[in-house]
């Protein structure tokens, strides 16, 4: 059995799904890959050829308590709580051209690989792509206490582009992505996601409580750039940037479906709104770094309709939409701002066996 599971891209939308608002994102063509054979024992034996590790499972072993970032168990774990019983022992070769730490969903398409490996095995009769999506999403946020949201999880099991209502009732619509000429340059600062997201998330959640507090109608969702002002002189300045950002972003990302669901999108806008997308993670939400500064601002001037941090923030990679003639030139200067791996990409359809 060979599991394979894309990587992912936001598109529009960073720091908006754990808030309950819309995203934009993409699988795209780098893949981590599980591939296993029985071995007619009781042990899960994982050869991560990545990482030089080898880890090796007991299926007997007490999966109740458990240490965050231990996906392999974690999935395991959650499956079992959801009656898909992992009765017989594997090989299972893991390998994967993703980079790691670096905002493109390297542990969520591992997660996802996983989970779709052990029920294509272990209960086929039940696999979908939603069904995939949602128990990597138990596994990974619920049960480790994660703190982003559903996207990651969803965008790389379903594939291609979706836009993902994150909301409690959430729900998706597919996309025909116009872009074909994606670049991922890698900067090489590695990021805490977790930290990140929690810190991010807890202050916007505080600030919205804060708002119904006298306003109990408040809804985030239905929120206006216009109106959000209002509310200003109830909060710090550094909450309303939080609040304000979350609902500029939010019009950016329904702008950007707009523009991307039309009969012939125009990339300079998609661009611009790319770059207005970015300018509030960096001037509002404060996620970037010096050298992904100067990679954005290498990017638009070498002819990239849009550019932006893509991930929680604080390092990692950056996305950049560019025209198919100016890639080569936009990969050079990429390099040349400091950036450690740069790779051009394009849409990829979701998880998949062989």
């Amino acid at each position: 059995m060979i599991s394979k599971a894309p990587a992912r891209v936001c598109l529009f939308g960073d720091h908006q799904d754990y808030l309950g608002l819309p995203v934009i994102a993409c699988a795209i063509n780098k893949y981590i890959v599980v591939e296993g054979v029985p071995n007619n024992t009781n042990h899960l034996i994982f050869n991560l050829t990545d990482l030089g590790q080898i880890v090796e499972i007991n299926l007997d072993e007490d999966f109740s308590s458990l240490k965050k970032g231990d996906h392999i168990r974690h999935v395991i774990k959650t499956l079992k709580n959801n009656n898909i019983n992992i009765n017989k022992g594997y090989d299972i070769k893991i390998s994967s051209d993703i980079f790691i730490n670096a905002g493109i969903s390297s542990s969520s398409a591992f997660t996802v690989a996983l989970t779709s490996f052990f029920i294509k095995i272990f209960d086929s009769k039940i696999s979908s792509e939603e069904l995939v999506a949602e128990l990597a999403y138990q596994s990974e946020v619920v049960d480790q206490g994660g703190s982003g949201g559903r996207m990651d999880q969803y965008s790389i099991s379903i594939g291609n582009t979706i836009f993902l209502e994150t909301k409690s009732a959430f729900s998706f619509k597919k996309i025909n992505n116009p872009i074909k000429n994606f670049i991922i340059a890698n900067s090489g600062v590695k990021k805490q996601t977790d930290l990140i997201l929690k810190n991010l998330k807890n202050k916007t959640i505080n600030a919205v409580n804060t708002i119904k507090l006298k306003n109990p109608s408040f809804n985030l969702n239905k929120a206006s750039i216009k109106g959000i002002y209002e509310y200003e002189n109830q909060l710090s300045k550094t909450s309303f940037n939080y609040i304000k950002a979350a609902v500029e972003n939010h019009s950016i990302t329904q702008a950007a479906y707009l523009e991307m669901t039309k009969k012939i999108p125009n990339f300079n806008n998609i661009g611009e709104l790319m770059n207005r997308h970015h300018d509030i993670l960096k001037n509002d939400l404060s996620i970037t770094v010096p050298l992904i500064d100067e990679m954005i601002d290498s990017a638009l001037k070498n002819g990239a309709y849009g550019a932006k941090i893509i991930g929680s923030g604080g390092g990692g990679s950056i996305l950049i939409l560019s025209n198919e003639k100016d890639q080569n030139k936009l990969i050079n200067a990429m390099y040349s701002a400091g950036a450690k791996e740069v790779v051009k990409a394009n849409v990829s359809v979701g998880i998949f066996s062989l």
